[in-house]
């Protein structure tokens, strides 16, 4: 009776795992920032944690930072779209209309731009 897998097929799952678990760390350590710009305040965040939003000492959001990853927990704005995004990851954007904030990554790199 035949296997089911042969050799070269394990080979190929396992080099399937090595580089998607490669790739899972090397995206951890990329966009260890996230600004959170509004009209009048502009705040880095560094540190995992929840922080509060404010602006002239009015509540704006409640923002969520893990490592490569952020969310909006909770929101003054009325249709609440931006804690319905969820989690964005580098290269999304969070953007809050009605209270003026966008939430982003930000990524140092060696370039100005990127083209197709």
């Amino acid at each position: 009776m035949r296997s089911f897998f042969r050799k070269k097929d394990v080979v190929l799952i396992i080099l399937i795992f090595v580089v998607l678990i490669f790739s899972i760390l090397v995206s951890e350590k990329k966009g260890s920032k996230v600004v959170v710009q509004g009209k009048d305040f502009r705040r880095i965040l560094s540190k995992p944690g929840t922080y509060d939003i404010t602006e002239n000492g009015r509540f704006l959001m409640k923002v969520e930072f893990h490592g490569n990853r952020v969310r909006v927990v909770e929101s003054t704005c009325p249709l609440k779209l931006c804690v319905k995004t969820g989690w964005v990851g580098p290269g999304g954007t969070i953007i809050c209309v009605p209270n003026e904030v966008i939430i982003f990554f930000e990524e140092k790199t060696d370039y100005d731009t990127v083209t197709w």
